[in-house]
Formats: C-alpha cells, structure tokens, sequence
C-alpha cells in the first residue's frame, strides 16, 4: 500500500483525498496546509494526520512516514516542492503544470531520474472515460488516420478576489499555462506527435489554440472562461480517416431514453478520472515504471503552453525547430 501526503487543501484536495480512500493501491496518511483549519478540514475527511507547516517542515517531523507526495499547490511552487520530495526520496505527483516553464520542468525530470524515483503529471483529462474510449478506437486503428482534433473547455472565472495568485500571471503563468497545458497535453497523448508550428488568439476571456502537424493533422483547442457558475463543461471531436469520435464530460444533465418516460441525470467523470489517475501513479511505483503520464510528456506540455503564450501575444506563429519554438 503506497503511503501518500498530500501537500495544499486548495480547490482539488476534496477530490484528491477522496480517490485516494477509494484506492485499493494507496492511502492519505498525511495532509499537509499552512492553513490549519483547511488541513484539518481535509485530513478529518480521510482519517489522516493533520500537519500545519510545509514540505520541509513534515519531513522534519516524526510524521514523516510515507512513500509518495501529491503536490497541489499554486502553481508557482509546484517545482520547489516537487524538488523538495525527490530529494528526500519521495515518489511525485504533480497537479498541472509541472512547473511555471519548461526548463524548470526540465530540473525537475532530472532530479527525479537522478533520484530513481517515480514523477507524474495530473494531466486529468487522459483520464476521463470518454476521452479513454476515444484514445482506444485510435489504437485500435478504428477511426483511421487521425486528421483533425476539436476540443473546447467553457469554465468558470478564476475564483476568489482579483488579487488571488490565479490573477497573478507570475504566479500561474497565464491562461496558456494553468488551463492550456491540458488542452495541449490532450492534442500530444491523442495525435501522437509534438506539432510543428502553434499559433494562438487571446482575448479577456478567450484563448484560441491551433496546431499544426507534420503528418498534416491539425488541432483546435479553445478555453473559455466567462461562464458565471456550475462546474464547467468541455467537449471532444476527432476526426480520422476511416471514421469520427466525439466525447464530452457530462456535467451537464443528460436525457436518455430507452422507451417509456425519458430521464434525466447528471454523471460526474472527474472522480472517476481523479481515481484512474491515482492508481496509475501507485501502479508505476509498484511496478517500478515511468507513470503513463511522465516528467518528459509534462515538459513537452509546458514547451508548446510557452509557445501559445508568445504566439497570443506577438500574433506570430511559432514553429518547432532543434531546440524549441521558434517565432517567424
């Protein structure tokens, strides 16, 4: 049984904690928040120990008794923390972005073979079972040669006042890197390849991702952030040459009929997907394996997010060359 602690109680760790107890391959023993009434929140939930401090502070402490580390905090200190833990041994999991760059991101992976240990990436959406069933039919050579992707994620605004560290592009590293990267880690896990030219279009609300590929596919991911309330909702086209595959996240109330009275029901992947994603990580430290979602497939993530993010901005399109993305 691998033994977790989860550092930051944000937003996610409710989801976290509750796929770990759902595990049959880990526990939480440990939950970690300078927040002491946000950490004990969360480590009452799980029947877990309640420690009020940061990373360093627990593997001081006599609490220091597990094998991995969840790393869900703002995204600015995802790379110290996640360095934090590899030196102490510690297997890591990452939410989304690795880290605020590719080069740190590059520490990062370094670190951890140097370590030998185990570093993973919370790219969620590989894990969502529409987009599980869709990525199958592409192995299995159903839908043909992958020729377009359509994907598009409407959220809601950042939460919390507009000075929140979401607000703050230093600290999130912009719209490209906190939601883009899953839209880009999606477009790399499903067509296969890194692409070879990326060209963005932002506005207040808005961010446009068109990528090009040398087989000649091409994807187009946008992010909307303007919806005022709910859970957000996304969806997925993929068009190949032998046939298409769509999916979605259905957060939204769905209708099926089967004859008689139509019905109406809400069914929520995201848990199923947290818990798929947890279990993998467990499986590659098990097993001794690099995770299905790895510390080079986060850089690659990170790589083409700074090359949305300079393409939005200049209007230029970025094109893959030897040692990166280059503007022209």
């Amino acid at each position: 049984m691998i033994r977790l602690a989860l550092v930051g109680c944000g937003r996610n760790a409710p989801a976290l904690a509750a796929a770990a107890a759902a595990s049959d391959h880990c526990e939480l023993t440990v939950v970690v928040d300078i927040d002491s009434q946000a950490a004990g929140s969360v480590a009452s939930a799980a029947n877990a120990i309640r420690h009020v401090g940061d990373l360093e502070s627990l593997l001081a402490s006599r609490d220091a008794d597990f094998d991995a580390v969840i790393v869900n905090t703002p995204n600015d200190s995802h790379a110290h923390i996640a360095l934090t833990a590899i030196r102490a041994g510690r297997h890591v999991l990452v939410e989304k972005p690795l880290a605020l760059s590719a080069d740190e991101g590059g520490e990062v992976k370094q670190a951890a073979e140097r370590a030998d240990v185990r570093l993973m990436a919370a790219h969620t959406l590989r894990f969502m079972p529409a987009n599980v069933q869709v990525h199958r039919a592409l192995a299995a050579g159903e839908l043909g040669k992958p020729g377009m992707l359509r994907s598009h994620r409407w959220l809601r605004r950042f939460p919390g006042p507009p000075a929140g560290w979401k607000h703050d592009q230093a600290r999130s590293g912009g719209l490209a890197v906190h939601e883009g990267v899953h839209e880009i880690d999606q477009a790399l896990w499903l067509l296969g390849e890194r692409p070879t030219f990326v060209h963005a279009l932002a506005g207040p609300d808005l961010l446009q991702i068109h990528l090009g590929y040398e087989s000649g596919a091409m994807a187009i991911c946008g992010i909307a952030t303007g919806l005022p309330l709910g859970s957000g909702y996304y969806s997925l086209a993929l068009i190949g040459s032998l046939g298409a595959a769509y999916a979605d996240d259905h957060h939204n109330v769905h209708l099926v009929y089967r004859g008689g009275r139509p019905q109406a029901f809400v069914s929520d992947q995201r848990a199923i997907a947290v818990r798929a994603q947890i279990d993998e990580f467990a499986g590659a430290i098990n097993e001794g394996r690099d995770p299905s979602v790895s510390g080079a497939d986060a850089m690659v993530a990170l790589q083409v997010a700074e090359a949305v993010a300079a393409s939005s901005a200049s209007g230029q399109t970025a094109h893959l060359k030897e040692n990166g993305y280059v503007l022209a």
